[in-house]
């Protein structure tokens, strides 16, 4: 007799911004207690603060709940044109960024734990 995977996702939302995913596996021999459940991480992405987006004024705060150690900003081609380094221990940053020209640009922010995360930045 053949045992057959029946994958069932639901979704849910864990919180106001991240969707939580479970997936229970159940084979047919297996009784419904006996069902696996996987869950995603509580908090997959780490809480970033960007503002104010879009940027007007030509200043910009990163606020993190993690060390940050530089910030770059690329504009749409790719280019690099705003680079910072910072010490351990920094978790915001006030970016004085007044001659940027109107557009969109990304935001990458590296953290101590080698992670990257990258936000959208509109200046107006």
């Amino acid at each position: 007799m053949k045992k057959f995977l029946r994958l069932t996702a639901i979704i849910s939302i864990h919180c106001a911004f991240f969707p939580v995913l479970a997936f229970s596996a159940v084979t047919d021999d297996m009784r419904h207690d006996e069902i696996a459940y996987f869950q995603a991480p509580e908090d997959p992405e780490k809480k970033i603060e960007v503002y104010p987006n879009p940027m007007t004024e030509g200043v910009l705060t990163i606020k993190t709940g993690d060390q940050m150690l530089s910030v770059q900003i690329l504009n749409i081609t790719g280019k690099i044109v705003f680079n910072a380094e910072y010490q351990p221990g920094t978790y915001s940053a006030i970016l004085e960024l007044s001659k940027f020209e109107k557009g969109i640009y990304l935001i990458r922010i590296n953290f101590s734990d080698k992670e990257i995360h990258t936000e959208k930045l509109m200046v107006k």
